[in-house]
């Protein structure tokens, strides 16, 4: 009976957890864990602190404020994420997923896997934040170092998907009055290597059906897909709990609408058409994108 209280618990979270999506953008990024870990001045900042001095703490978390408002706006600017502060998502089992997914309508599957399967989260150390004050006060240059990690939120190991280092090029900044100014300034030079980052690194996930007379993918102008984009297809089963995949195709987008694509087969068109008239409570057609091979 716990089991099946459980059970009904998560469900309800998911369900609830995915029509708060809908009018959004498909995709979540939620900035979790934005610090500084440049030893020198976390060091600097403790022993300060410890003497009553609390400025250079301050100005730690300036910089961690900094670089989070420039991750955001980048990430907004894609035109792909809702951004969210909050944590990570508890994933649901296998078994759960199953029986959530075969109570679900067609327009409920396109919404489930587009908000949990396009759930992630966004972590950055601040590795090195180094600082020239230029001879006669002038002001300050910066140098940034930063790491960036995606992971996937319903991954309660936090493990990144990938990890990408950032160095901020000082041949393109000005001196700065102060160093809050010097950091935005330094991080300035970053935004068309994090744009590229974000737009080309980060796995983008729908289905595969048919409507009317054509093949569509359940991704559209909402998630800044582009013609000619090409999605991987895979025929995603459940089975007692367990979830098998197996991939049957590719896929390329033809014709853009606000939140679909019709598309051509340019691999394994026999293999998805006769899979389509097989699809039952169980089974779905996946599409992933493949990201910088299209763009």
């Amino acid at each position: 009976m716990k089991k099946i209280y459980l059970l009904f618990v998560m469900v309800a979270l998911a369900l609830n957890g995915f029509a708060q999506s809908k009018g959004k953008n498909a995709m979540t990024l939620r900035l979790v864990d934005i610090k500084v870990t440049d030893g020198t001045l976390v060091n600097i900042a403790k022993e300060q602190e410890a003497k009553g001095n609390t400025k250079p703490m301050d100005l730690i978390r300036i910089y961690e404020g900094n670089v989070r408002a420039k991750l955001d706006e980048v990430a907004k600017a894609c035109g792909r994420f809702e951004i969210s502060d909050e944590k990570a998502l508890q994933a649901l089992t296998r078994d759960a997923e199953e029986k959530l997914f075969m109570k679900m309508s067609k327009a409920e599957r396109i919404e489930y896997v587009s908000a949990q399967q396009n759930d992630y989260t966004l972590s950055c150390d601040i590795n090195s934040c180094q600082f020239t004050r230029r001879a006669g006060g002038a002001g300050y240059s910066c140098v940034l170092r930063l790491k960036v990690s995606i992971g996937d939120a319903r991954d309660s190991t936090a493990a990144a998907l990938i990890s990408r280092e950032f160095i901020s090029d000082i041949k393109k900044t000005a001196i700065r009055p102060n160093r809050d100014a010097a950091c935005q300034e330094a991080l300035a030079t970053l935004t068309e290597p994090l744009t590229d980052f974000f737009l080309n690194n980060i796995p983008i996930y729908g289905l595969l059906d048919y409507e009317g007379d054509e093949y569509i993918v359940t991704c559209g102008e909402n998630l800044n897909i582009r013609k000619g984009d090409q999605f991987q297809v895979s025929l995603v089963k459940y089975n007692g709990g367990e979830r098998e995949s197996e991939v049957v195709g590719v896929v390329k987008v033809q014709d853009l609408r606000a939140s679909t694509s019709a598309i051509s087969f340019s691999e394994g068109k026999d293999r998805i058409i006769e899979a389509i008239p097989t699809l039952d409570a169980n089974s779905f057609l996946q599409c992933r994108l493949l990201l910088l091979k299209s763009r």
